[in-house]
């Protein structure tokens, strides 16, 4: 897929990120309707897409992230700040009239008052002060309000974004939380010291099975692979659903040696399971996976690392499916590797 996607990239002037590659392999393998529709919209009207046009795709369309939901809190608590500078601006300004009715009241204290002028002048000075107490308390209970107002929402906006950041079918990480976690990952020079792996998965004619059995049971499929997966990962490892029927593992402390025998273990599991129709109960088995294996090399990023598993994905599936295959095996044929990868299979 990588092969495909690099020539409709460079048609842009968008930097290769995540990101970016994320948005258009949703556009290419149509498993994004939305987005689909508007890039070729973008596109038919000969708009070429720059960093802002990918990160507002990706953003929407990508992410799984609830944007809606995220820019009304965000608008609540800007909402919220703008009623609490009103407030303190009133409250600023009743202070600075209480203050020049002091230097008042003093200037008038320095005179020979009378009595019943003196007593007016202190209920006057004391009315003053009671108002500007009663002021300073009102905006003391708005600060608290406030406070735990922003609190609310600030903790509504966290979940909504570690929402956007799981897949809802399988409850594993999305691409958006896969890319985060990653990224994370190969920053720590500690973990990658002591090796990294990246597992690329995709269910064998996934397509087939949805047109067989149904697409619930297909959803079946999904969380079951999901769960298989989910099994196997420990520690600093992730597991995501990154689209459709593939998904990514990425093994912390793992060698390629090391990373084939999970990938193993995980084909062989999911090769002998049996998953019950929902409708007849009836037990469907022969569900097969593709994987490719890449171990992270120095100077390697996401997108590197994902376009090896991916080229070793794609042999598999072209050598017969079922099959696990390491980047490092291919590595003397990349360059024909590259002629012969025309379409997703």
């Amino acid at each position: 897929m990588l092969h495909l996607l690099i020539p409709k990239m460079a048609e842009h002037p968008a930097a290769f990120t995540p990101q970016n590659y994320a948005v258009w392999y949703e556009y290419s393998t149509g498993i994004n309707p939305a987005l689909s529709q508007v890039i070729a919209k973008l596109l038919d009207s000969g708009e070429k897409l720059d960093d802002y046009a990918i990160e507002r795709l990706y953003l929407k369309y990508v992410s799984e992230c609830n944007m809606d939901v995220e820019w009304a809190l965000r608008e609540d608590i800007q909402q919220l700040l703008k009623r609490l500078a009103k407030s303190t601006e009133e409250t600023d300004a009743q202070a600075h009239q209480f203050d020049n009715r002091l230097h008042d009241y003093g200037d008038t204290l320095k005179q020979d008052l009378d009595p019943p002028k003196l007593i007016a002048l202190i209920k006057g000075m004391a009315d003053d002060t009671s108002k500007m107490i009663d002021s300073m308390r009102a905006l003391q209970s708005e600060l608290t309000a406030s406070k735990q107002n922003v609190e609310k929402l600030h903790e509504e906006l966290q979940a909504a974004r570690g929402e956007s950041l799981i897949d809802p079918l399988t409850e594993i990480l999305n691409r958006r939380g896969f890319e985060n976690s990653a990224k994370l990952t190969l920053s720590n020079h500690e973990i990658i010291s002591k090796g990294l792996c990246l597992l690329m998965v995709d269910i064998d004619l996934f397509k087939k099975i949805n047109d067989t059995y149904g697409h619930l049971f297909g959803d079946k499929v999904i969380r079951a692979v999901a769960n298989t997966l989910k099994d196997k990962v420990c520690g600093q490892d992730s597991v995501a659903r990154l689209g459709g029927e593939e998904f990514a593992l990425l093994l912390a402390e793992t060698n390629v040696s090391g990373a084939r025998i999970v990938a193993e273990n995980i084909r062989q599991t999911i090769e002998t399971c049996q998953i019950h129709r929902l409708d007849s109960h009836e037990k469907i088995g022969g569900i097969t996976i593709s994987i490719g294996v890449a171990a992270y090399e120095t100077g390697n990023n996401l997108v590197d690392l994902l376009g090896h598993a991916d080229k070793a994905l794609y042999v598999s599936k072209k050598e017969g499916r079922n099959m696990t295959t390491a980047y490092a095996d291919l590595i003397p044929h990349a360059e024909t590797l590259a002629d012969v990868r025309e379409q997703t299979i």
